[in-house]
């Protein structure tokens, strides 16, 4: 068995899938995970992790994970990207390590409305910066995954949000580059990857396919920021924190930011697979759900989802944002309209 890798938040999208990469490979993977029990953690113990129950945001945890790791891949979850990131880079130092790749994203900048933004690219330059610690960064946009999040309407009732253009990448493969990478890590040394899907589609191709798939015509309309706000306040199952944080992005998808720089030859340069197309990952998310079902009992509760966002009184994200004491700068920019983030991507 080749060294041990450390993976965090390997429950989730893209961790998950860089570990079973890693082990396919023939390394040794610890796998952070909150749960154990979780159907992902089980499955990674069965072909071979080493699970370890942590808080990545507790310095002593991390400095427990870290104890005979050389090379990590660094997923930072929301909303505590920066103290997670801090904590992090400060444990790597002192247990130096030799490699840590970091998933950071397409829009990382200092001077972007969305905190999470801003504290990527804190975060990012935090690596920079240490004296001993090699980086790669991987700056992936808009995930393929983020336009199955509420498939219902589009299931059910044939209405797609407006997303704007976008090459949309898959978690797997993310995970992957993330694993070739750590493979063999002297060739990737302060580099930044930007991930992409093999083609840029607008929002109305990818209904296309969806609707292809799910044998129903799908259109694409203009999803009015207050009523984005309605329908997953209703939902009930989306953090206002993350949502708050979600419409910039979706402004920054509506003016075609994430097909910026796209599509690249990464997935294919470093993992020697073609990246996967939108309609193979489609497939896999619409096959695996229950709501994308053509059912009298799945149209019902669309509608009924439907007119309740129609009734919810939307999130005040502005009194939102004042209330967790967000820092607020002058003259802050989508990354679209940033001279300094399109120097800094080369864009």
């Amino acid at each position: 068995m080749k060294e041990k890798i450390l993976i965090t938040a390997a429950n989730g999208n893209t961790g998950f899938n860089a570990a079973k990469e890693l082990l396919k490979l023939g390394f040794s993977v610890r796998a952070v995970v909150r749960n154990t029990n979780n159907p992902k953690a089980r499955e990674l113990k069965r072909q071979g992790a080493e699970l370890f129950s942590g808080d990545m945001e507790d310095i002593r945890d991390v400095r427990k994970a870290l104890v005979g790791i050389k090379r990590a891949y660094f997923v930072p979850t929301y909303p505590n990207v920066l103290f997670q990131g801090a904590t992090f880079a400060t444990a790597a130092e002192e247990m130096a390590l030799e490699h840590v790749v970091v998933l950071s994203q397409w829009l990382s900048s200092n001077v972007h409305p969305s905190i999470y933004t801003k504290e990527h690219w804190l975060v990012d330059n935090i690596f920079k910066q240490l004296p001993t610690v090699k980086s790669t960064f991987l700056n992936p946009g808009l995930f393929a995954a983020s336009y199955f999040f509420s498939i219902e309407p589009t299931a059910q009732l044939g209405m797609m949000p407006e997303f704007g253009k976008n090459a949309p990448p898959s978690n797997e493969d993310i995970g992957s580059v993330a694993a070739h990478i750590l493979k063999d890590p002297s060739n990737h040394e302060n580099k930044t990857y930007r991930i992409t899907g093999p083609e840029v589609l607008s929002s109305q191709q990818m209904g296309d396919t969806i609707g292809k798939i799910l044998n129903r015509k799908v259109k694409v309309q203009n999803l009015p920021e207050k009523m984005m706000l309605k329908v997953f306040k209703a939902a009930g199952n989306y953090p206002v924190s993350d949502v708050s944080q979600l419409r910039y992005y979706v402004s920054e998808a509506q003016t075609n930011t994430f097909a910026l720089g796209a599509p690249t030859n990464v997935v294919k340069e470093i993992t020697g697979k073609e990246a996967e197309d939108f309609e193979t990952i489609a497939r896999r998310y619409l096959g695996e759900n229950p709501a994308t079902k053509q059912t009298l009992g799945n149209k019902i509760r669309a509608i009924k989802n439907m007119v309740k966002a129609l009734l919810t009184k939307p999130w005040d994200m502005v009194k939102y944002e004042k209330q967790q004491g967000f820092p607020k700068f002058e003259n802050m920019k989508l990354s679209s309209q940033s001279d300094e983030w399109r120097t800094e991507h080369n864009v």
